[in-house]
């Protein structure tokens, strides 16, 4: 069985089962342990205790010598775990620490903290646990913040509060780990792969509510995660193995018969108390009778953190005098004796209770209303709340008056936005819920965000609005679950879910944005009457949204299909692009490039009708990248060249960002860079993928970074054999794709770094990723560049000693480029089969030479020199060996002539190296002349 331990610990068992037996003392187990550290005894004990622990019913054999250490007996030898720790992902990703950057005082816990950081050296799980208001997720905070650089500052706050159930447990943990997820619901122990053999800690904070999916997410992380530590917050254990629970208790309260006023302030609750008080009253002065009284009201309050700020804020306003009146009638009222007898809910309630009761009407239906907003609000959130009772002025008044009393905070990581402490908002949502009015405030917050919302209208989100909106999501799926409830309001829901498309399109949250769309597409009916365009919008949005994620190609051509359907119906021309525009994306992604070309012309005679400048630039962008896979390299450079000259002559709006935020000028840049590359325009193509990447950098465009990184600067390093900037360009784009989570181009990473580890000689891995790649390609539909791909898997396997399964693999290639029109490497993979061939037999140099033959064709049709060169350089060699050396050269020089001298590339120095030996009678070999390939 194995039982997780903290480190420290384990050393300590380590030192003594080393002693075989014999007394080890307390010295000489720090002097191990803490070599060079100043450790008190009762830390030691702290270890200790974890050690017992885990030894569970054999506790008894590590016995205490009392004033002098510790023996351990029993026989003891080294293992290994009974079950693998899950490898971790390959990616060098470290996880980033997103703790709350305003740090929060906490009065009276220094000595907890302290405690606890031993604790969390000890124990791998450690639960801090107590009554609602007590502090834990404050003392959470301050504790990983300590401790954060035993983690290489790696703690992930995954914050549970606003989940509404179980289910999302392990997505918000996803997320807070910023790792790639797909349609595929996300579980434990994919969390726990993903995290591997990382440094991390992992804060889980008010589990409560979730505790079983809490449970079961952290016990994956000790069971599978070696390096990993999880520290939670709940009114109750997890209940896992190896676990510490940690009691928080309250903050200390004087007793009933202290007097003293030095002694007083000395208790943390008094002086909590004082400090709230003195911070909304700045001339708040407590003299020694005031001192007794905010004892009294202290130990009323259990010392209850939470509460206490309640009475501080109340005092501040009404004085001390009053709140201990009222708050001795209510607790009275409330606890009949003795309040440690009652649950620790109950406390909560009390006080939540007694600080609603003071609330004038007005600031009673405020904090009902902001009660809706799970992720916050802004001002003008509250002021649409309360426009049928208040004014603005009143209404910023009663904001600032529950903002005053504690009740509502400034949420420290944005600027200018309040929420509701949790408990307090679950306390005020109850209270609209027994007044019967739970559908009609809520009805009123999605009309407030659909209003938010609107000036959208088709387009995408200015990147100073993206944090914005961004912050809104969480509301937003308050409002779209109420919308589609049974009491809901339908039409509403979908619109709200049409406009906040161009946002998650933005957040690149493309997973959830089909999601949400097919909610609100299943609603519609025969006798569901809203604006026709909705529905045209919503199957077009879903379109693109599922090309980025892992859904099938056929998912998407059929919501496209629908979609435009419908924009015909309409009339609608901007619409009717956005969806051939999704369509040719299909043609595309699906290696369809002779349909993509079709649909890009299509495009283009749509877009010359609507006049707008920025449509064209669009469709000169789309035939030229589909010309280029198609293999008609001059042309489809002179069509990606009008498209960037119409955008230089400021023809582009930003209209062509297409409603999804797509830079077509890095887009352009990205394409053009490939078809220079063929066009043997090295030092050019090099040149123009360096700034397509850096203007998307510096748009801070994450979409257009993974575009150009995928279509430009990776494959022309590799092509090029440029090993190390290939490296860096496939390890930033994989960063990018999993800190993102855009579950579509994983298959893409996958493919392009099997590609170089190829190159790099590691055949066994590469071909291990590129079988991964396609698979999962292929199954979903996306064949774009598959055929390139799969040429290199032959390669590998050739490499690897594996002929036969090469030239299957090379054969289905050919296939493919033949079957989709992706001629552009066509050459290219006969140069691979032909390398095959000869080295499956030697002495047949016929199939090979008829091969090679018909690539130099190909790559002269195409005007691809780069292909040229390789195939040219390919046959030369085979010359060279037969004898038959200035056939070779005549072969392969004149294309080499063509290129840059400073350009350096393997068929290049081969060439170079062949002009530099001893010229020979060109009637050589068997007479043979390469005039004859054409």
């Amino acid at each position: 069985m194995t039982v997780p331990i903290g480190s420290r610990a384990f050393e300590i068992l380590e030192t003594l089962v080393g002693s075989a037996g014999l007394l080890v003392t307390k010295h000489d187990l720090i002097r191990s342990v803490w070599a060079g550290l100043t450790v008190e005894d009762n830390t030691l004990q702290v270890h200790i205790s974890a050690v017992r622990k885990a030894l569970g019913e054999d506790r008894n054999l590590l016995k205490t010598i009392s004033g002098r250490g510790y023996t351990l007996s029993g026989d003891w030898r080294s293992g290994h775990l009974d079950h693998p720790v899950a490898a971790p992902v390959p990616v060098d990703m470290p996880f980033s620490n997103n703790l709350p950057s305003v740090r929060a005082s906490l009065i009276g816990r220094e000595d907890c903290l302290s405690e606890l950081t031993d604790v969390l050296s000890a124990y791998r799980a450690t639960t801090l646990v107590g009554a609602g208001g007590i502090g834990k997720t404050k003392l959470a905070i301050e504790l990983a913040r300590r401790v954060a650089s035993s983690f290489n500052d790696s703690v992930a706050l995954v914050e549970l509060a606003p989940l509404q159930d179980a289910a999302g447990a392990a997505s918000a943990t996803a997320r807070a780990l910023k790792l790639a997820s797909n349609e595929r619901q996300v579980t434990p122990a994919s969390i726990a792969q993903a995290i591997g053999t990382r440094r991390l800690l992992l804060v889980l904070d008010n589990c409560e509510h979730v505790i079983e999916a809490a449970a079961q997410i952290a016990s994956a992380v000790l069971r599978y995660c070696p390096n990993a530590a999880v520290l939670a917050t709940s009114r109750e254990g997890l209940r896992i193995e190896g676990e510490y629970i940690a009691a928080i208790p309250p903050l200390t309260v004087p007793r009933a018969d202290a007097h003293d006023a030095e002694l007083l302030l000395r208790e943390s609750a008094v002086e909590l108390f004082v400090a709230r008080t003195r911070a909304l009253r700045a001339g708040f002065v407590a003299g020694a009778a005031e001192l007794q009284k905010i004892a009294a009201i202290c130990r009323r309050l259990d010392g209850i953190p939470l509460a206490l700020e309640f009475a501080a804020a109340r005092a501040a306003n009404l004085g001390v005098d009053t709140v201990l009146l009222r708050l001795d009638k209510r607790f009275e009222l409330l606890n009949g004796g003795r309040r440690d007898q009652l649950p620790r809910h109950q406390t909560l309630r009390a006080t939540l209770d007694w600080s609603y009761d003071l609330l004038a009407p007005a600031e009673q239906s405020l904090l009902c209303r902001l009660a809706m907003f799970p992720a916050g609000f802004t001002l003008d959130a509250a002021i649409a709340m309360m426009e049928d009772t208040l004014s603005r002025s009143d209404v910023i008044e009663t904001l600032f008056n529950l903002a005053g009393k504690s009740l509502v905070s400034l949420d420290p990581s944005f600027e200018g936005r309040w929420r509701l402490l949790e408990s307090t908002r679950a306390y005020a949502l109850e209270k609209l819920e027994n007044a019967g009015l739970v559908n009609e405030v809520a009805r009123r917050q999605a009309g407030f965000l659909r209003h938010v919302i609107a000036p959208l209208g088709d387009s995408s989100p200015a990147p100073d609005d993206i944090s914005r909106f961004g912050q809104e999501i969480g509301n937003v799926h308050a409002a779209l679950d109420w919308a589609f409830s049974p009491n809901g309001d339908t039409a509403l829901g979908i619109e709200l879910t049409a406009g906040f498309v161009p946002v998650w399109m933005q957040l690149l949250s493309f997973v959830e944005c089909s999601t949400r769309i097919e909610r609100a597409l299943a609603h519609f009916s025969a006798e569901f009457t809203c604006v026709p365009k909705l529905k045209a919008q919503l199957y077009v949005a879903m379109g693109f949204a599922l090309l980025n994620t892992t859904g099938s190609a056929d998912r998407m051509k059929g919501a496209l299909s629908i979609g435009l359907a419908l924009a015909e119906e309409l009339s609608d021309l901007e619409l009717q692009l956005k969806a051939i525009w999704t369509l040719w994306s299909y043609n595309l992604n699906s290696g369809q490039y002779a349909e993509a070309r079709e649909v890009g012309e299509r495009y283009l005679e749509i877009a010359l009708r609507t006049e707008n400048p920025a449509n064209e630039i669009v469709g000169r962008r789309l035939i030229g990248a589909a010309t280029h896979f198609f293999g008609a390299q001059e042309d489809a450079r002179r069509d990606l060249t009008l498209s960037l000259d119409h955008a230089a002559h400021g023809l582009d709006d930003g209209a062509s960002q297409m409603w999804f935020l797509l830079n077509q000028s890095v887009l352009a840049k990205a394409m053009l860079a490939r078809v220079l590359l063929l066009q043997g325009k090295i030092g050019q193509s090099r040149s123009l993928a360096a700034e397509c990447l850096q203007e998307a950098q510096r748009e801070k465009d994450k979409l257009a970074v993974a575009y150009a990184l995928r279509n430009a600067v990776c494959p022309i390093a590799l092509m090029t054999r440029d090993l190390v900037a290939a490296d860096q360009a496939i390890s930033s784009l994989l960063e990018l794709v999993t800190r993102e989570g855009i579950a579509f181009w994983t298959s893409w990473t996958s493919c392009l770094k099997g590609q170089l580890l190829i190159q790099q000689g590691k055949h066994g891995d590469g071909i291990a990723l590129l079988r991964s790649g396609l698979k999962a390609r292929t199954e979903n539909g996306w064949l774009m560049r598959n055929p390139e791909f799969l040429g290199s898997l032959a390669e590998g396997l050739l490499a690897s000693g594996e002929a036969a399964k090469a030239l299957a693999e090379v054969e289905e290639a050919l296939s493919m480029a033949r079957q989709g029109s992706q001629l552009w490497c066509l050459a290219d993979l006969l140069r691979i089969k032909a390398e095959i061939l000869l080295a499956d037999d030697p002495s047949d140099l016929s199939r090979a030479e008829v091969l090679l033959a018909e690539g130099l064709s190909v790559a002269r049709d195409q005007q691809c020199r780069f292909y040229e060169l390789n195939v040219a350089a390919a046959w030369a060699a085979i010359m060279a060996k037969s004898n038959r050396q200035q056939l070779a050269l005549d072969l392969v020089g004149p294309v080499s002539a063509l290129f840059d001298q400073e350009i350096d590339l393997p068929a290049l120095a081969f060439a170079r190296a062949l002009a530099e030996m001893p010229r020979i009678s060109s009637h050589d070999g068997d007479g043979s002349a390469p005039c004859t390939c054409h």
